[in-house]
């Protein structure tokens, strides 16, 4: 799922309330790093939409996706982020904004309205994992700080979530992208291991569902705006492939695994190349 002449990818990200004033700075930083990283993954501000503090409001989020509904198209993308506190009492989480919250079924109706074929939900808050298994379907990707409602305690994740949108280390593949999955993955290690090394017993554990993780891209290592036209065009031939090698994969069972293993070493082989060239073309930039 990437940007291209025919097909945008839009981000709308959301800063709730913080409650106290340490919440308010960090839901501030982490909004602000989650809206440069759009900026310099799609190479201007004009598709990217951001709330936060006293803005966060319920009808301002309503406004903001309604737009949105309005704006988007079936070919395009839509990667909502959500920063703050979540709040979850047995049968219905809210999301913490200035004034009255909004609810599980309130938010998700929204963005059910909005017509992109391709969606991405990442919810940051406490009590989030109250989502999963409400956002099903295809080509939608929900990420959730906790496993459940319970785990209502402030998370880390969003912390390590930014942290993995600017990390060579979370481009497990070198190609210069972090996709939806490199980024959980990376996060959920990263809060993992801060409470091992603290000796403490983790209070989230961050849920992944969706069909299609690997191909939604978040962020990407270095602007748009430094690539070269060929190197664009190269880009596009590599997330097609590698969009190919996800489509082959889900069709293994159906195989004989001598076609499978034949079909994948072919698309990795060219996806191999085209890595090569676009490693060329950098280094003479």
């Amino acid at each position: 799922v990437v940007p291209t002449a025919h097909a945008e990818l839009y981000y709308l990200i959301v800063g709730g309330i913080g409650g106290e004033s340490r919440y308010e700075k960090i839901f501030s930083e982490q909004t602000q790093a989650l809206a440069q990283v759009a900026e310099q993954t799609l190479g201007d501000d004009l598709r990217v939409s951001l709330i936060y503090g006293e803005e966060a409001t319920k009808t301002v989020l309503e406004s903001k996706l309604q737009h949105l509904a309005e704006s988007i198209s079936a070919s395009d993308s839509l990667a909502v982020f959500l920063v703050g506190h979540g709040s979850y009492d047995g049968e219905q989480y809210k999301f913490n904004l200035t004034g009255p919250d909004i609810s599980d079924n309130e938010l998700l109706e929204l963005i059910n309205a909005v017509p992109a074929g391709t969606k991405l939900l990442v919810n940051t808050s406490s009590a989030s994992g109250a989502l999963v298994g409400q956002w099903t379907g295809e080509d939608r990707t929900l990420i959730t700080a906790t496993r459940s409602g319970g785990e209502r305690n402030a998370t880390r994740f969003g912390e390590y979530w930014v942290a993995s949108l600017t990390s060579e280390e979370a481009d497990v593949n070198k190609n210069g992208i972090i996709t939806a999955e490199e980024a959980f993955r990376y996060t959920e290690a990263r809060v993992a291991g801060s409470f091992e090394s603290e000796g403490t017993l983790a209070t989230e554990h961050a849920q992944i569902e969706g069909d299609a993780p690997g191909r939604f891209i978040v962020a990407r290592l270095r602007s748009l705006k430094s690539d070269t036209p060929k190197i664009q065009l190269l880009r596009d031939e590599s997330q097609e492939l590698e969009k190919q090698i996800d489509e082959l994969r889900m069709k293994r069972e159906g195989m004989g695994i001598d076609n499978y293993l034949n079909a994948l070493q072919e698309l990795l082989l060219e996806l191999a190349l085209v890595q090569r060239q676009i490693d060329e073309e950098q280094s003479v930039q």
